[in-house]
């Protein structure tokens, strides 16, 4: 094989590795990926925690409407059985807060008030909280049970519980998460 003949096959062992690069590149980064999902922190734009999996509310033992979840965003605080004490209160005023600042699209927001006894005097006397006393356990299986205090949820208009949110976290997650949601800009 003289020089020239030489050159050009190391020129197309070139190419070849150079196009076999290019398909195969590709392919195998996205298997290392999938194979390593579990691995990588893609990041989210969510402030919530999600709850996974999302779990369905069963609304059967609430004295509620079988369509109430659909069509709206429903954020949900779960009483503890001593009353609305404190984290009680913050929660609720949290949901409230959260539902006002979104102005006119905060009628695609509902907010709901699940206690285990009778509900606080101030909490009925908000007119835009719908509050269910006496729930019971079914109700409460798609939330955390005996956890359930420590969060406000977020149940999609599916009925899914899909995002909770600790009582210490900032209320203006809650509101960030409700806008992206709903497609609203924060302008």
């Amino acid at each position: 094989m003289n020089d020239e003949t030489q050159k050009a096959a190391n020129k197309n062992r070139w190419i070849l590795l150079v196009l076999l690069a290019v398909f195969l590149a590709p392919a195998l980064g996205s298997w290392l990926l999938y194979a390593n999902l579990d691995k990588v922190h893609l990041g989210t734009t969510n402030k919530g925690e999600f709850v996974q999996p999302p779990r369905p509310v069963d609304s059967t033992g609430l004295p509620l409407p079988a369509d109430y979840f659909l069509h709206h965003l429903t954020l949900v605080y779960v009483g503890a059985a001593a009353g609305c004490g404190a984290d009680c209160r913050g929660a609720l005023q949290a949901m409230q807060v959260s539902e006002i600042a979104l102005g006119e699209n905060s009628r695609q927001v509902q907010r709901l008030y699940l206690a285990s006894g009778a509900p606080d005097a101030e909490a009925k006397q908000d007119t835009g909280l719908t509050a269910v006393d006496g729930i019971g356990r079914a109700a409460l299986a798609a939330f955390d049970g005996a956890d359930a205090p420590k969060y406000v949820y977020l149940v999609d208009p599916k009925g899914y519980v899909v995002l909770r949110y600790p009582l210490s976290e900032d209320p203006k997650h809650i509101l960030q998460d409700l806008r992206h949601l709903l497609g609203v800009s924060e302008g």
